[in-house]
């Protein structure tokens, strides 16, 4: 069986499914056939044939020895090893070629710098366009990381493996290494349960999370010598190692820092209506500059639908029926606190 025939495995028996319920019985009897799973467990011939295939494929019933339609239970361990034996074998063998390669290649690094000795060891910028590959540019440059780990972030990593999303690695990279690392959220992110599920994580771990609600886009700076930033067209990334250049970065992740609220994963009606309010507040902001919603929801990170819902709410409570109008509604608040300052 090859690694793309586990997936064509059936699921393991789940408490309350006939799979289980035929194991159970295998178990406690000292075999089974179809009949006897339709005559004990109630369920048609069908349902048990079904089951038992599941449960042979699985390794977790064999035939009894010299006969046809009779099964017995198998030991969950024993079944596991006779299932997965091949595919540890292969992982094995390939986990060790892929360290033989790794060494070839760094055993011509000697070469490499007795013949560019005059050139720097990295790039100034180097760009990297497979999706993959970015997931372990990304790993290399956290893990090596000795001070901080500068990130700003949409709710979502980009870059994220989607096996990942419910386990809530995050920024995997960084596992090891979270007292190094300063994550900076959108504002919006405080209502989303799987992201207070990974800040509360991380902060357990040592790390620190913060909210704003002008976030910067996507961005990370590690020790201050290395920034890595999206490519504009397309999924690749682009990692910066100019120092005039990640300098500039740090600073506008700095400063965006310095100015957003500490989040700790948790939530209660109180910060929501605080969060809530800043982020109406930035959207009236942008209103009154003419930015159009799909602009709007972006800088936000907040879905289209949800922006549009939210600007008909404001609109509503200003008691504007067009967006010309609320425009010049808040103008006139605008110009009306400034005279009461004065």
């Amino acid at each position: 069986m090859s690694f793309d025939g586990i997936t064509d495995l059936p699921d393991v028996p789940q408490a309350g499914t006939a799979a289980s319920d035929v194991y159970t019985l295998a178990l406690r009897s000292e075999y089974v056939d179809i009949q006897r799973c339709v005559r004990e467990l109630g369920i048609s011939e069908a349902e048990a044939a079904a089951a038992i295939e599941g449960l042979l494929r699985l390794r977790l019933l064999h035939l009894v020895h010299g006969c046809t339609y009779a099964y017995v239970a198998v030991n969950p361990m024993s079944a596991s090893l006779q299932l997965l034996a091949v595919q540890d074998e292969a992982l094995r063998q390939r986990q060790h070629e892929l360290e033989r390669l790794r060494q070839q290649m760094h055993s011509l690094l000697p070469l490499y710098q007795a013949n560019f000795s005059s050139e720097p060891h990295h790039p100034h910028v180097q760009r990297v366009d497979d999706p993959r590959a970015a997931r372990g540019v990304l790993t290399t440059i956290t893990v090596e990381a000795k001070r901080e780990i500068l990130f700003s972030l949409p709710a979502l990593d980009p870059w994220e493996e989607p096996a990942d999303l419910d386990r809530g690695a995050w920024l995997r990279s960084a596992g090891t290494r979270s007292e190094l690392l300063r994550v900076l959220l959108p504002e919006a992110a405080r209502f989303d349960v799987r992201v207070r599920e990974r800040v509360e994580t991380l902060i357990a771990d040592g790390g620190q999370v913060r909210t704003a609600v002008h976030a910067p886009a996507w961005l990370l700076v590690v020790d201050a010598e290395v920034a890595v930033v999206p490519v504009a067209d397309g999924p690749g990334l682009s990692v910066v190692r100019e120092q005039s250049v990640v300098a500039a970065l740090r600073r506008t992740l700095s400063g965006a820092w310095d100015e957003a609220r500490p989040f700790d994963g948790s939530y209660d009606h109180d910060s929501a209506r605080s969060t809530s309010a800043l982020i109406d507040e930035a959207i009236l902001r942008m209103l009154l500059n003419g930015l159009e919603d799909k602009v709007i929801a972006r800088r936000l990170d907040i879905s289209l639908r949800t922006c549009q819902r939210r600007i008909a709410e404001l609109m509503d409570a200003l008691g504007a029926r067009t967006r010309l109008q609320a425009g010049y509604v808040l103008g006139q608040r605008g110009r009306g606190g400034e005279r009461t300052a004065a």
